[in-house]
């Protein structure tokens, strides 16, 4: 097993956890950026710097860079308005590294006030110039070296330089951030090399494939600001404070308020905003997320106006609770959004470290009694796709699974082969003197219980004891994350380049904070996550994730639930957006940098608001762009 892989899940896998916020205290001795100073930014490189070493006139020969990369960003698109949109959830932190950084809300974040050396592009995910123009792969795939572009600043008008990627990487080994990414900047990369002021080189120990995706995809942070902290430092005074980015957008620290909002704010003076990368990109001058708990209270926050849009999770909520008049006049559209992203993977963890789940036939027997079809039908409108793979709508599916149906004779027959044979007079299942209970703590809300109840009463149908327990996501990502649980809901966004070792890796299996939650482990998968993570053909990567995902199948750590690759989308009337809504394979919080304001749509919807008469133009509910 290669361990150096274990902690790729920064850009293989985001957890969908909320940990608690880190304490912060007032911060007298470091920098403080003031948004209201402008800077020019000077043409060109620094004259002292050589073309050879990346300055004026340098040319790329023996480079790579990327020219023809697709946009997506509407010609259309105005800079200018504010949207506002409701997160269920205050995020632990808005800081680009670190603990508790790992959750969707501070990755949208980060997209817009950080950058990284290169970005990928939206279709075909080949590697694109972002704050580094050209980058060279040695011929033993060991060394990268990366060019930054000259004209790139920081928001305080620092010049982006060497420096800023070396003081980067530094801090991403440093223990005390308390990530377990810290071992793989640590372990498998040489010190990196500043070979001036623009060209940065790093060697990595081994050859892999994500050893380059890790350098060039990580987000750089300002030396001026790296040199005077250490990881605990880092954690501690910027939890929710700005250390400035190069991206197009700032958060001051009186914008945070705590457990209720965010504002993001455009910076008017970003390095970018001409370069092609950004064409049609970054239009909201403020982009507010406010809390809203409840699901009702953000539906009527919506109808008059106080959220803009909303993606609503719920299948019963989407076909019953969304024609009111607003939607029908066409004051807030309706739409279905189809994209390519890997889905949400769904499932109900069962921990494999000690009874009843140590047992291969107990996991059967309770993926067995999981009605799933008929939770599909009943509850959810037959809106999703029942799950059969750990990669589902992936190229890493593997058609050949076992289909697992609802079957409670067979799963009392697997019961019974497993010890669980005698019954009390109450009719639960005992074995040696204790009845088969087990406890499920949840924080799905009213429609998870619904369903959850019924597989209580399955459950219950055949002698086993199932206990639910109402917590929240804070609350449950722990147990998770400290193994301290029996039974427990998760739902994990994939990625288009999966980290096997992470996620089902023996190393992982009693790693605390790893999404490695069933404690799964066998040696073939070791193997084939060390073929994996060498292999740069992505066919043959594909070939090895599938049988992974065949192993997993048949060992069933999860009780597999189901999917939609799709976006359910109701929105304020008044923005506009490029052709395809959303892009290919990213979610629905790219609204904030792909959408733009529309003064025109704007004003007709408040006259709607004043005149019960008048309405706008419905758009067709489903799109579908990237089928």
């Amino acid at each position: 097993m290669n361990k150096k892989f274990i902690t790729y899940l920064i850009f293989s896998l985001s957890f969908l956890v909320f940990i608690s916020c880190t304490k912060r205290t007032e911060k007298k001795h470091l920098p403080h950026f003031d948004p209201s100073t402008k800077f020019e930014a000077p043409v060109g490189a620094d004259p002292s710097i050589p073309a050879e070493l990346g300055g004026n006139g340098f040319t790329g020969d023996g480079w790579e860079t990327n020219v023809t990369y697709n946009t997506i960003g509407s010609d259309n698109a105005v800079k200018g308005g504010t949207i506002i949109m409701p997160i269920r959830e205050f995020p632990s932190t808005i800081r680009a590294h670190g603990e508790g950084e790992n959750n969707d809300i501070t990755r949208m974040i980060q997209r817009l006030m950080y950058e990284s050396l290169l970005t990928l592009d939206p279709i075909t995910r080949k590697y694109v110039p972002l704050l580094a123009t050209h980058w060279k792969i040695s011929t033993d795939h060991k060394e990268f070296k990366f060019r930054i572009n000259p004209y790139a600043r920081w928001a305080d008008g620092t010049p982006v330089t060497a420096n800023d990627f070396i003081a980067t990487f530094k801090l991403k080994t440093d223990s005390t951030l308390r990530m377990p990414d810290v071992d793989i900047f640590r372990e498998s990369y040489e010190m990196p090399i500043a070979e001036s002021k623009y060209i940065v080189s790093i060697k990595a120990k081994e050859v892999g494939w994500m050893y380059f995706d890790l350098i060039a995809l990580m987000n750089i942070l300002p030396a001026h600001y790296l040199d005077k902290i250490g990881g605990a430092e880092y954690i501690e005074e910027y939890n929710f404070d700005y250390i400035p980015g190069t991206g197009p957008y700032y958060i001051l620290k009186e914008d945070v308020k705590q457990n209720s909002s965010i504002t993001i704010k455009r910076r008017p003076d970003y390095w970018g905003t001409k370069e092609r990368f950004a064409k049609g990109l970054y239009n909201f001058d403020e982009i507010k997320l406010t809390v809203v708990t409840d699901d009702n209270l953000m539906f009527e926050k919506l109808k008059v106006g106080e959220v803009d849009v909303i993606n609503v999770g719920s299948s019963r909520q989407w076909n019953e609770n969304t024609n009111f008049d607003e939607v029908e006049r066409g004051l807030i559209q309706k739409q279905v959004i189809y994209t390519k992203a890997p889905p949400v993977f769904q499932g109900i963890a069962m921990n494999m470290r000690k009874p009843p789940f140590d047992d291969i036939k107990v996991r059967r027997a309770f993926c067995m009694l999981f009605d799933r079809k008929k939770f599909n039908e009943k509850l959810f409108y037959n809106s999703y796709t029942l799950n059969n793979s750990y990669f589902p709508g992936t190229d890493f599916e593997n058609p050949n699974n076992p289909i697992i149906t609802y079957n409670p004779k067979e799963a009392v027959k697997l019961l019974e082969e497993a010890g669980w044979k005698n019954k009390t007079n109450d009719g639960y299942l005992i074995k040696e003197g204790k009845i088969f209970e087990v406890d499920l703590p949840f924080d799905g809300g009213p429609g998870q219980e619904k369903y959850l109840t019924i597989f209580q009463e399955d459950l219950k149908k055949v002698g086993i004891k199932l206990n639910l327990k109402p917590v929240d996501g804070n609350t449950k990502f722990t147990l998770g994350n400290e193994r301290n649980f029996t039974l427990l809901p998760v739902a994990w966004e994939l990625d288009l380049s999966p980290s096997i070792d992470i996620n089902y890796g023996s190393v992982t299996a009693d790693q605390p904070n790893s999404p490695n939650f069933p404690g799964f482990r066998i040696q073939r998968i070791d193997t084939l996550a060390d073929l994996y993570n060498k292999e740069f053909d992505f066919q043959k990567r594909a070939v090895y994730v599938r049988e992974v995902d065949s192993l997993l199948a048949v060992n069933y750590p999860y009780i597999l639930m189901w999917y939609g690759q799709f976006y359910r989308l109701l929105y304020q009337n008044k923005f506009s957006y490029p052709e395809c809504v959303l892009p290919k394979y990213e979610n629905f919080w790219a609204i904030t940098y792909l959408w733009y304001y529309d003064k025109d749509k704007d004003e007709k919807l408040k006259q709607c608001r004043q005149d019960k008469n008048l309405k706008m133009e419905k758009l067709p509910e489903k799109i579908n762009y990237w089928k």
